[in-house]
């Protein structure tokens, strides 16, 4: 009995030993695995689909060919489509912002606004594509498109140079996929946006000593020192003048005691523009000091095809003026009353924060008038603004 286990013993042994040699040769349980390489295939620009474009509409075909007309930044330009001038967004990016509310210029938006305008102006061919995923505007009545600038596509481009960030990717676009991926080699390059200095751009952004004809010519975002004196009020707000020109001075919730017609104020702030309307903000230390009182500008009289950019902020007096309509888009305060004299129309108008505020019965269509006040401006439409019914005379 005894031999028998021994010999079971050495036969298991054997077994053994013979499985273990037989794993070391062929490595099945010893030797690690290699993870194969994967290689992911770089980026590609999408291509314009091989249509016929011409004669072709926007708003019924999906793509149209169109005129460049001009732009305000590098993601937001006019082309005429549809034989209709028409502001349009650049879909699914977003480039450094030339106005920004609370930075001004930014970074790199010139280059991004100099990129855009040179592929466009120099363009043969420029194609608007719609996304049936998108809105076709936005909430500021922009046309929402991609941009085919001679068979590439502007939007990548942006992207691909590190001139603009895919954004706003609110539905499944067409072009989703491309866009994110040439995002995410670029940023990995550490260029411009994504890491580089822009050489043309003040970051320190010092406080300049200048005329407000300086102020106005400065980039946005520029912080100046001014010396004017007031011409007028809107409620907290001010418009300034010296020797040079004029600018408002927007005083946020604050009130200013030194901000009284007449006065002649040094303050710093930051030279920035609403809807159009260049502005000083931001006051520093929000202090403005009053340095003389009793102070007269007079007003300088212009006709109403000279209220324009070029007199933006100064103090006018239009004579003249027949009253042919009044126009309140939202029903509430604020309104807008246009006149003409001759074939020159114009528009005066009353701020809805306006203290005493004037009521819109005060002004009788037919009634011929003089106005005194500054040269306004929101977004396209210029007139002059009044501070009160002294203002308007008969």
């Amino acid at each position: 009995m005894k031999k028998i286990i021994v010999i079971l013993l050495v036969i298991i042994m054997a077994l053994s030993m013979m499985t273990s040699c037989q794993n070391s040769k062929t490595g099945d349980s010893t030797e690690p695995t290699a993870t194969p390489v994967v290689t992911q295939a770089p980026a590609q620009m999408p291509t314009l689909p091989d249509l016929n474009f011409e004669g072709l509409n926007f708003f019924e075909d999906g793509y149209e060919i169109v005129e460049f007309k001009g732009l305000s930044d590098g993601d937001t330009a006019t082309f005429v489509v549809n034989k209709l001038p028409t502001a349009t967004r650049f879909l699914a990016i977003d480039t450094p912002e030339m106005n920004s509310s609370t930075d001004g210029q930014q970074p790199w938006a010139a280059e991004a606004k100099q990129y855009t305008l040179n592929a466009l102006k120099n363009a043969k061919t420029i194609i608007l594509e719609m996304d049936e995923e998108s809105d076709i505007f936005d909430n500021y009545s922009r046309l929402l498109a991609w941009i085919w600038v001679d068979g590439e596509l502007l939007n990548y481009k942006l992207v691909e140079e590190g001139l603009a960030y895919v954004k706003y990717l609110y539905g499944d676009y067409k072009y989703n996929p491309s866009m994110i991926k040439i995002e995410s080699e670029t940023q990995k390059k550490d260029v411009k946006i994504w890491g580089q200095e822009d050489p043309n751009y003040d970051y320190e952004k010092k406080e300049q000593e200048v005329t407000l004809a300086e102020a106005r010519a400065l980039p946005k975002g520029s912080n100046v020192l001014i010396k004017a004196i007031v011409t007028n009020k809107i409620e907290k707000n001010a418009f300034v003048q010296d020797e040079t020109g004029a600018i408002y001075i927007y005083a946020n919730r604050y009130n200013y005691s030194a901000l009284v017609v007449g006065n002649e104020v040094t303050l710093s702030g930051k030279v920035t523009e609403y809807n159009g309307l260049l502005e000083i903000t931001d006051v520093k230390d929000k202090k403005i000091t009053a340095i003389s009182e009793g102070n007269t500008v007079a007003p300088i009289e212009i006709t109403l095809d000279q209220v324009m950019e070029e007199n933006e902020a100064l103090y006018v007096r239009a004579t003249g003026l027949e009253i042919t309509g009044i126009e309140n888009t939202d029903g509430e305060k604020g309104y807008t009353v246009i006149v003409k004299n001759g074939n020159i129309a114009g528009a005066v108008r009353v701020d809805k924060y306006l203290k005493p505020y004037i009521e819109e019965s005060f002004f009788i269509i037919g009634n011929t008038i003089d106005v005194i006040g500054n040269v306004g401006q929101y977004n396209e439409q210029y007139y002059i603004m009044i501070s009160g019914e002294d203002a308007v005379s008969e």
